[in-house]
């Protein structure tokens, strides 16, 4: 019983919450590395990824409600809140989960990890949240801290996004980031089509369908991309939705030199990389602070088929400025490290981890990689930066303070395969609202004078 409990979705869950609340896991990376493990069915599949996502998403809502039944709060173990949590979560959302096997189930993970008297204990409180019920969210007066709860964001970003959109923009934003994500896939145009992959996916039961925002995406509600053989084969890279528009952002031609500074796990790089020609002297020089990250982006390389146009080097992409030649690259692609509060539907974990302090030390980053990277694009070159941010301070006070630095560069429009309904003047700001992707920010700078 022991070992068949260990594989259910319920205890994966619990394992996984661990992981990345105490280990700073990404819950997507946690979640894929059990289900290549653990071969579940669809359904069970599907519970996990519901739950794991639903728990982390809810978080703060699910803790205001548990907080009056537990009484001794600092003496609770870690594992035992996330069973907690968990049983509340599928209580409240998932409708069509009987009580008596959610019950049945956290009393069995809480006898199997802990002891009879952890699993009485679990017992207890979920019998009496059952009997009393959970206090209604409009106890709480403040209206930032009441709208915090109820969408699960910490107080300082709600306010922050009223701030710069305004309260009808953060709501709709709010509204949308709770719910699951959507998967993505980018097809590799040097192997194969949309619509051909699109039937090979189906087959192996796979069901995919064309992107809104680029014709190289696919998505689907869910499933587990990297797994098959095309995906082997290299016909394809798991890569979010909204990435895929950077490199059209940059108006690649097959003989440019391009430099893609802050290029690990090499989704871009390889993408990039789809436009260039090796006989015609196109190539791309990717750049990763981490050596281990450096390999991964020439391991995608390998697999996408596109090696022949991209070499992988360990560097700071501040030490830019001295090591490469003045106006060495047609293009330059500056995706900087950020806060990702862009990817609060992907990745919710992010939004407990940030502050506002994170903000102003990744902008003196942001713009230092800028600074760094500004003289070696070639005169008419574009310069191309991008983040999986949302808010002002990592994306245009960055590039309104490196124009103030640089005035040889002149904005110019973000151009898309696709007409979208968006800004793309002169920034593109694509927010988790827009459609249903993750929120991010593109901006073109074009050199005119040395």
């Amino acid at each position: 019983m022991a070992n068949k409990l260990k594989q259910t979705p319920r205890y994966l869950a619990v394992d996984i919450l661990e992981r990345v609340e105490k280990e700073g896991s990404y819950a997507n990376i946690a979640l894929d590395q059990v289900l290549d493990r653990v071969r579940l069915n669809s359904s069970d599949a599907g519970l996990l990824t519901n739950i794991v996502y639903g728990v982390i998403q809810h978080r703060l809502t699910l803790d205001y409600w548990l907080a009056p039944f537990i009484k001794k709060p600092q003496q609770l173990e870690h594992w035992v809140r996330q069973v907690l949590r968990l049983s509340v979560y599928q209580m409240t959302y998932l409708d069509k989960i009987p009580n008596r096997a959610i019950f049945y189930e956290a009393t069995e993970i809480a006898k199997n990890r802990g002891n009879q008297g952890t699993a009485g204990l679990v017992t207890a409180i979920l019998r009496n949240i059952q009997r009393t019920g959970l206090r209604d969210l409009t106890e709480i007066a403040d209206a930032d801290e009441q709208m915090s709860i109820k969408y699960s964001l910490p107080v300082w970003l709600v306010k922050k996004l009223q701030t710069e959109l305004g309260q009808a923009k953060t709501l709709a934003i709010l509204e949308h980031i709770n719910e699951p994500p959507t998967a993505s896939i980018r097809v590799n145009t040097r192997v194969t089509n949309a619509e051909k992959l699109q039937t090979e996916l189906a087959e192996v039961d796979l069901q995919v369908e064309p992107s809104h925002l680029t014709p190289v995406g696919l998505v689907s509600q869910g499933g587990f991309f990297a797994g098959t053989a095309a995906f082997e084969a290299g016909q394809y890279t798991v890569q979010d939705e909204s990435s895929m528009l950077v490199a059209a952002s940059m108006q690649l031609k097959p003989n440019q030199q391009v430099l893609d500074a802050c290029a690990a796990p090499g989704g871009k790089t390889t993408h990039i990389a789809t436009y260039l020609n090796a006989g015609a002297g196109g190539h791309v020089t990717a750049l990763d602070l981490h050596a281990n990250k450096v390999r991964l982006i020439e391991e995608n390389a390998n697999r996408l088929h596109v090696s022949d146009v991209v070499s992988a080097q360990a560097m700071d992409a501040r030490d830019v400025h001295s090591k490469f030649a003045d106006e060495q690259f047609d293009r330059i692609l500056v995706d900087a490290p950020c806060s990702g509060l862009g990817l609060l539907r992907r990745k919710p974990e992010i939004k407990y981890a940030r502050s506002e302090a994170d903000l102003q030390n990744l902008k003196k980053i942001q713009l230092a990689i800028l600074n760094s990277v500004a003289k070696k694009v070639k005169i008419g070159g574009i310069l191309t930066y991008s983040t999986c941010t949302i808010v002002d301070e990592e994306n245009q006070q960055v590039i309104e303070k490196f124009r103030q630095q640089h005035p040889e560069f002149d904005l110019i429009p973000v151009k898309t395969d696709y007409d979208l309904t968006v800004e793309t003047e002169p920034y593109m700001k694509l927010y988790p609202d827009d459609y249903r992707t993750d929120g991010f920010f593109i901006c073109c700078l074009q050199r005119k004078t040395r």
